[in-house]
């Protein structure tokens, strides 16, 4: 499964459409190769009847990816989602709080306002099978498994956790930095 990095180039270019998710993040890994760099991204906090409520993010989840897109910073996550109209979905691959790359998953969220509750619920993609015969869990688990299978024996040139800095960056787009 191929990620396309959103760099921060092509995230100031996205429009404002106030998508929200409805969940306090802050980065969790920073991965370097070869001169790409990207986050992946910790979920802080859900809040009650948000989008990333309903489709049952939890705290200590980590975001992989959005729509086939790796972020390069919080900001670039941030820029994406709310660029995203409220009412549409956004197909987001993560790894459970707990879990290692085998066990990511995606979901297919329905984005709210800013600020506001989702007014329906998501559908899980889980259960979908393509030509291959693999259901969508087990294509996911296969790439976080590569990606990160390959982070975890040095395939990458650099890697390090992230240590949030508290109160240092502004809300973007209904993210909260915390």
């Amino acid at each position: 499964m191929g990620y396309q990095l959103l760099s921060v180039q092509d995230a100031r270019t996205l429009p404002r459409n106030q998508g929200s998710l409805g969940m306090d993040v802050e980065r969790a890994t920073q991965i370097t190769d070869s001169g790409l760099t990207f986050d992946t991204i910790r979920v802080k906090q859900v809040r009650r009847g948000s989008a990333g409520a309903q489709a049952g993010f939890h705290s200590g989840d980590q975001i992989i990816a959005i729509d086939g897109h790796v972020f390069a910073s919080l900001m670039t996550f941030a820029s994406y989602i709310g660029s995203l109209p409220p009412g549409s979905q956004a197909s987001v691959d993560y790894i459970p709080a707990g879990g290692g790359p085998e066990k990511a998953e995606r979901v297919v969220v329905t984005l709210a306002a800013t600020g506001r509750p989702v007014q329906s619920a998501p559908q899980n993609s889980t259960s979908d099978t393509a030509s291959s015969g693999m259901s969508t869990r087990t294509k996911i688990g296969i790439a976080a498994v590569a990606l990160f299978g390959c982070y975890e024996f040095g395939c990458f040139k650099h890697t390090k956790p992230i240590n949030p800095l508290v109160n240092s960056q502004p809300q973007l787009s209904g993210v909260q930095q915390r």
